[in-house]
């Protein structure tokens, strides 16, 4: 197995942060200008930069980083923040790559990082408001009856896998909203609690639609670190209805124990979820045990930072696509309806 070095150059770039942060300070007069707690906000978010070049050299893809800086510009611009704080930032720190005790393939890897982040986040960002679904703003409010009502009216018009997708679809939304600003975390957090709801009313009709278990075990985890389990618990819905048998083991599984179960349940497909750039190095880690517990096993990896990373840097066999119905290839075998160019990017 290849050893994770992401602490180890975390460790190195945050030992930067205070003289980055008197630089970016220096050259940015509207980060100056504003009242203390709101001037540092460069410091305060440059430990998220840290860690996520740190995966990208763990995972040896500086696209990683790229994604992270038009993520953080985004957040940044929806917060009121000054644009050009972020490429400051970067940029003080990209003068200081050559000087970091790393190897140079490291040092390489950073600086490529560096650049296509600095390019990305100097790019316009796209702050037109979301535009949400009635079903989206029910969830935000906490209105159960309304939502609940949505996911209902989905299921009986057009069946329980077009009703998965709209809960799917709700939860994009409300992802894209908090980046906005147009969300708070405890909405966010009120629509992830009435999903768990929607996907408890549908259950009995997706027991009863699966059948005789056609294509074996299932196992799904979140990365170890990550908290977001939604899309793990929608995508153990659909795959249900093509046939697995579907185990999950829920959020944050530590990379030991998913092997262990692997090897206990011998499962024809294993489901990695990682939606948070910074859990990619352990997302990878955990494969390579299961790859080792389990050589049969068909390894599908998932979720936003999944999606930037690329099958490849991670070591799985099939990477989900953003708009997933449950239809995946596995170990070569062809898509339904000839999508294995959509599901395996």
């Amino acid at each position: 197995m290849r050893p994770r070095v992401d602490a180890h150059v975390a460790s190195v770039i945050l030992s930067e942060a205070g003289a980055v942060a008197e630089e970016v300070l220096a050259g940015t007069p509207s980060l100056r200008a504003r009242k203390e707690g709101e001037r540092h906000a460069c410091e305060a978010e440059f430990a998220a930069h840290a860690r996520a070049l740190a995966a990208a050299v763990d995972l040896r893809c500086p696209a990683v980083f790229r994604a992270h800086a038009a993520w953080a510009a985004r957040i940044h611009d929806a917060a009121g923040l000054p644009h050009e704080s972020v490429c400051a930032s970067l940029r003080a720190l990209a003068g200081r790559v050559e000087g970091m005790e790393l190897p140079e393939a490291w040092r390489c890897c950073i600086a490529e990082s560096l650049a296509a982040g600095i390019a990305v986040a100097s790019d316009p960002v796209e702050d037109a408001p979301v535009a949400l679904w009635d079903a989206t703003s029910a969830a935000l409010r906490g209105n159960r009856d309304a939502y609940l009502a949505a996911v209902e009216a989905w299921r009986s018009g057009r069946g329980v896998r077009v009703a998965l997708l709209g809960i799917a679809e709700v939860q994009r939304q409300v992802g894209e909203a908090w980046m906005r600003h147009q969300a708070t975390v405890v909405e966010e957090h009120r629509a992830t609690a009435l999903a768990s709801l929607g996907l408890a009313l549908l259950a009995p009709d997706i027991w009863s639609a699966a059948g005789p278990c056609r294509r074996g075990q299932a196992v799904l985890a979140a990365a170890p670190g990550e908290h977001h389990s939604v899309g793990l618990l929608v995508a153990a819905s659909l795959l249900e209805l093509e046939g697995y048998a579907v185990e999950v083991l829920g959020a944050d599984t530590p990379a030991m124990q998913l092997a262990v179960a692997c090897v206990e349940r011998k499962p024809a497909l294993v489901g990695i979820a990682v939606s948070a750039i910074d859990h990619l190095p352990a997302a990878r880690e955990a494969i390579e045990m299961v790859r080792h517990a389990a050589p049969l096993s068909c390894i599908v990896a998932g979720g936003f930072a999944a999606r930037v990373a690329g099958a490849p840097a991670l070591g799985a066999d099939v990477l989900v696509p953003e708009h997933f119905d449950g239809r995946l290839p596995t170990h070569g075998a062809e898509a339904e309806g000839g999508e294995l160019g959509d599901a395996v990017r």
